[in-house]
């Protein structure tokens, strides 16, 4: 059967990822109902945003109790492993997540981007490609920047280069793609390297969000770095890892690549 695209459906998984409540929101849920699977999804959620990760799983880990074939738990908690560098653990919750809700595309995302961090590019790819299965066009953008550096890591510049058609170039990103869009432009050649960064557009343009702009700096520095790869400036390349050493953003998925890279250049121990 042919997956039919869901507005609504996927701006419910937008607000899913996206929420940012407070603890006393998170408490009033739990206080309501404790068997409630999604009181308890906020809560990790909630405590997330403290950095408080071991009770963000513990959270996570109680509504997969109450509610075990509730998905956005083991995605929840998938992801507090995966901050932690717990690649196995993380992976295990979002397998699950994509078992019970195989067509949420950023279930198949975010096990891409952790195969990817555990070093399993090539199957990394296999699930950003079926990302691309479940999602509007406008959603493209940070799976075509994956695929496209992945591909380039891999040392297959032509399969990175085709990658781009994946995505039109008309095509309006969501604002929290600012990053990623900007990437798959500068690859197309749409923007030029001396345009590509620009902080004062991109504190107007980007999520009003602390930090916004140094965290998209670190996606957009870590594709600089391939695209200067694949045109042959290695000079222009190691530049751009080490500005990004500079303004780095832990936690960012494009400052955790650059890590292997600026080590091997020297940049860091």
């Amino acid at each position: 059967m042919k997956f039919v695209f869901n507005k609504e459906r996927n701006d419910e998984q937008r607000r899913m990822l996206m929420m940012q409540p407070t603890m006393e929101e998170a408490e009033a849920l739990v206080r309501k109902d404790e068997s409630d699977p999604y009181a308890w999804y906020v809560m990790g959620k909630a405590l997330s945003l403290q950095k408080r990760y071991d009770e963000a799983i513990e959270a996570h880990s109680k509504g997969i109790a109450y509610g075990p074939f509730y998905a956005p738990n083991y995605f929840g908690r998938g992801g507090k492993h995966s901050l932690r560098n717990e690649y196995w653990q993380a992976l295990a919750d979002y397998t699950v997540a994509i078992q019970l809700d195989p067509s949420n595309w950023l279930y198949w995302y975010y096990r891409a981007t952790t195969l990817n961090l555990n070093g399993d590019v090539e199957s990394s790819i296999d699930d950003f490609m079926q990302c691309l299965n479940y999602m509007d066009e406008r959603e493209h953008y940070p799976i075509v920047h994956w695929i496209y550096t992945s591909y380039a890591e891999l040392g297959r510049y032509k399969e990175a280069e085709e990658s781009l058609s994946l995505i039109g170039d008309d095509v309006v990103p969501p604002q929290m793609d600012y990053g990623y869009s900007m990437c798959v432009k500068l690859y197309k050649g749409l923007v030029k390297p001396e345009d590509f960064i620009d902080e004062e557009k991109m504190a107007k343009v980007v999520l009003p969000r602390p930090n916004r702009v140094h965290l998209e700096e670190n996606t957009m520095l870590y594709g600089l770095y391939w695209y200067w790869k694949i045109h042959g400036d290695d000079g222009k390349a190691y530049d751009a890892i080490k500005r990004l050493q500079e303004i780095a953003y832990p936690g960012a998925f494009g400052y955790t690549k650059s890590l292997p890279i600026a080590r091997k250049l020297g940049l860091i121990k």
